[in-house]
């Protein structure tokens, strides 16, 4: 355990459902013991003490009879951060970067470490899996640079083009200055009304939005917690509201069945179903700030839900007999 957090950074990932544990790292008797414990274990006021050292404990996993750490989600990394990336030969050291389609694709898949020894002891455990015994394993450097937008057939097409173009209106101007008047070919109007027609600009058929878009519509429909499922949406916050529409009815169908799967166990519902199932208006009301401190993006959606119940809950009531409305003698 390794990664030290302060009591800030311990208590929101207490907040998350991480398992926390705790130990004293200053000076005096209770040095003796550094080592981490839980938190029942500790003063119920260690988040407020100095010299208290916290620490996530790590999930583990077991392959082939090999152990090692659970790899990491998107939710888990950080922008900037080192992550370690397992491929088949080789264990590829980078910095994580959401716009990077290769890094974000190997991390939702399940094929990235946050320390080295893990990462080795990964690819060797789904080595192990198919009879093979991989022995030293290379750390190299690997993603440093974004992946290229290739460059479509029509750009090239017309970037081909633009020298005929040239050449043919130098003839053209070279022509007019004769006393009769020349037909140009018709292959040159061609190659200009070509160029007349204006490049898409489309945001949803750019290849690479597609590509994370099947990437993060994959990870919603295999995310087993509300959580999970609401963490696609840090990765498009430079996309357009056209490119988050399909993303948006994914993530709303899925919170549904999430919720259906867990209504047995008595679990409270989403807030989405609280919205539409709120009684009065101070119920709504008290929904309304819990919206606000969810995920900027899906704040709207919630909002025209909030505004769609308002406006039941206030006919309901304006259409009341008056009868019931008087106070009692």
């Amino acid at each position: 355990m390794t990664n030290l957090l302060n009591a800030t950074e311990a208590f929101a990932a207490l907040q998350k459902g991480k398992t926390v544990f705790c130990r004293y790292a200053g000076d005096g008797v209770l040095k003796a013991d550094s080592s981490f414990s839980s938190l029942d274990q500790m003063p119920a006021t260690v988040f407020g003490l100095p010299y208290y050292e916290f620490c996530i404990k790590a999930e583990l996993m077991e392959l082939a009879g090999i152990e090692f750490t659970k790899p990491l989600t998107p939710h888990d990394v950080e922008a900037e951060q080192e992550i370690y990336i397992v491929m088949p030969t080789r264990i590829l050291r980078t910095k994580f970067d959401e716009e990077n389609s290769e890094i974000l694709c190997s991390v939702m898949n399940g094929f990235a470490q946050a320390d080295v020894e893990n990462a080795i002891l990964q690819l060797k455990a789904i080595g192990a899996t198919f009879g093979q015994t991989i022995g030293d394993v290379e750390i190299k450097d690997g993603f440093n640079d974004k992946p290229k937008r290739q460059r479509s057939k029509k750009e090239s097409q017309v970037k081909a083009e633009k020298p005929a173009k040239i050449e043919k209106t130098s003839e053209v101007i070279a022509e007019t200055k004769q006393p009769s008047i020349v037909i140009t070919e018709q292959t040159n109007v061609t190659a200009s009304e070509d160029l007349l027609v204006p490049k898409t600009t489309d945001p949803t058929l750019d290849p690479e939005y597609q590509k994370n878009l099947d990437t993060l519509l994959q990870r919603v429909r295999e995310s087993k917690t509300p959580d999970e499922v609401n963490a696609v949406y840090r990765y498009t916050r430079t996309w357009s509201d056209k490119q988050m529409e399909p993303l948006l009815l994914a993530t709303h169908k899925r919170l549904e069945e999430l919720e259906k799967e867990k209504s047995p166990s008595g679990e409270p519902p989403s807030l989405m179903v609280q919205i539409q199932t709120a009684p009065d208006l101070t119920t709504l009301d008290v929904l309304e700030i819990d919206v606000a401190a969810r995920d900027p993006q899906i704040q709207p959606r919630l909002m025209d839900f909030i505004k769609k119940r308002r406006f039941e809950l206030e006919s309901s009531s304006s259409n009341e007999p008056a009868y019931l409305l008087e106070e009692p003698f």
